[in-house]
């Protein structure tokens, strides 16, 4: 259970397990927050089931599942799961949901790249502002060349967008990736990337051969 004993300020210092997690109503106000295990780790808030598993695959090493008031470890790294039992997973599940912040914790600091601020909401960047953020990083021929790429082949694409933002320092899911990059290429944020001839020519030829595919279908 949750250890809770006195700090020099008179705060209240609240201690966590994923051993034996914790439940509570909700946490003082002021309440600093020990994760054992845990120094000068980062901290992140998921708002959505989404951002939870992306979470759970980053290298953010508390996050807390505002939705369902849940505070996991992650003890692997960006390996997926929590890592093993009784050493990472669920550190204590809040009744009222309060909201949390790298603030609440004593020796962690907001998760950088993490697509939550870590600050209850999640205006931090999502996967489509990363990606906005690292075609900003590339030069315009890399951008073509990777669109180009991902529309001609996706799995080859996607592949290659993911290593190149590694490079960056951004670390995408393909799947997430795949789906982003969908969304973003309908709402025409890609309209003015000048695909090469090359590419042109080769999507050209396979938008024919797609059309004749289709059983007729217009």
């Amino acid at each position: 259970m949750a250890k809770g004993h006195d700090h020099d300020h008179g705060e209240v210092v609240v201690e966590f397990s994923a051993k034996r997690p914790a439940k509570l109503k909700t946490l003082d106000a002021d309440a600093l927050i020990l994760v054992d295990g845990v120094e000068d780790g980062s901290f992140a808030v998921a708002s959505s089931k989404k951002e939870l598993k992306q979470l759970m695959k980053s290298d953010a090493d508390v996050v807390y599942d505002e939705g369902k008031g849940k505070l996991y470890l992650n003890n692997n790294g960006t390996a997926k799961g929590w890592g093993k039992k009784k050493v990472g997973g669920l550190l204590a599940t809040f009744k009222g949901k309060p909201e949390l912040s790298a603030d609440h914790f004593e020796d962690l600091s907001a998760h950088e790249d993490a697509l939550t601020s870590g600050g209850g909401g999640s205006n931090g960047g999502d996967i489509k502002e990363q990606i906005a953020s690292l075609r900003e990083g590339l030069s315009e021929s890399d951008v073509a060349e990777l669109y180009g790429e991902t529309l001609i082949d996706p799995k080859k694409g996607l592949k290659s967008i993911a290593k190149a933002g590694k490079k960056e320092g951004y670390k995408f899911d393909k799947a997430e990736l795949g789906a982003a990059l969908d969304e973003m290429d309908d709402s025409g944020a890609f309209s003015d990337v000048e695909l090469d001839a090359a590419a042109l020519a080769s999507l050209m030829g396979m938008g024919g051969e797609q059309e004749q595919q289709a059983d007729g279908e217009s």
